[in-house]
Parts: C-alpha cells; structure tokens; sequence
C-alpha cells in the first residue's frame, strides 16, 4: 500500500510540475508577444506621424507584427514605405490583397513575389492591367493549365513568352 501511495504521489507531483512549468512558459510567450505588439504599435505611430522619411523607414524597420504591416501597406501614401512593409509581410492572403489591389506596379510586384499560392498567382497573371506584373505572377506559378492558358492568350507578347519560359522549366 505504501508503495502504491508513493507512485501515486510522485505521479500527481510530476504532472502538477510539467502543468506549472507550461504555464509559465505560456504566460511568457503572452507577454512577450504582448511587449511586441505594444512596441509595434508605437513605431507604427511614428511611422504614421513622422514627417522625415528616413526616421519613418528606420521605425517601420523595427516592426514585425503582420497586422500593422499589413496595414501601413495598405494605407500609407509613400510607394517606398509600402514596399518596405509588403517586403517584411508574411500572411499570404494579405499580399494577395496588396498584389491585387496597390495603385503602384513596383508595390504590387514585390507582393506577387512573395506569393506562392497558384490560384492566387493565377488570377494575377490574368487580369492585372500591367504586364510586368502578369510577368512576375507567371514566373511564380507552378500550374500548367493556367500558363498553357496565359502563353496562349496573353495580350502582351513578353507575358506570352515568360509563360513558355516558365512551362519549359516545370
């Protein structure tokens, strides 16, 4: 009987000291991930308010929370800080919607970049009104069908060619 209390003991003292342990771990990460949040939320108020574009591009630097990324993405009026924050986003329904929806070429471009989901670069590579975005969008995309589809029927001669590029290295 006493060794049977003894296991029973020690058992209960194991789990109640790895469930004590992980909970400090969990705590830890929440704060840390809070002290982040809270950090990146004030850069993205210089980022914001800044007037000088080398401090606002420094503070935009130093944030790594893809929401607020995301955001100053999709609302700042300088192409140079949007493209900074599409280059450090890593949610790839987020670059889709800036790939999609960026007045600036050179922004969207650099989203496309980063994509890899196909029909996300299919549609791209179908419809965006400049080629060298169609161009970077096929040069991403590993699906047959829709560069069979876009070598064929492409309007611009180098989006057509890029596509046969691309299926000849697949």
């Amino acid at each position: 009987m006493k060794t049977l209390t003894r296991i029973l003991l020690v058992s209960f003292a194991s789990i109640l000291m790895i469930s004590c342990h992980f909970d400090v771990k969990v705590d830890s990460y929440t704060k840390t991930m809070e002290t982040r949040s809270t950090a990146d939320s004030e850069l993205a108020e210089i980022v914001r308010n800044e007037k000088d574009p080398e401090v606002r591009k420094q503070a935009l630097s130093k944030i790594t929370f893809d929401p607020i990324l995301t955001e100053i993405a999709k609302t700042d009026k300088d192409p140079e800080i949007r493209k900074l924050a599409v280059s450090k986003i890593t949610f790839g329904p987020s670059l889709t919607d800036i790939a999609k929806s960026d007045k600036d070429p050179e922004v969207r471009k650099l989203a496309v970049s980063k994509i890899t989901f196909d029909p996300s670069l299919t549609d791209i590579a179908k419809t965006d009104k400049d080629p060298e975005v169609r161009k970077m969008a096929v040069s991403q995309m590993n699906f047959s069908p829709s560069l069979k589809d876009i070598a064929k029927t492409d309007k611009d001669p180098e989006v057509r060619k890029a596509a046969i590029k691309r299926l000849a290295g697949l």
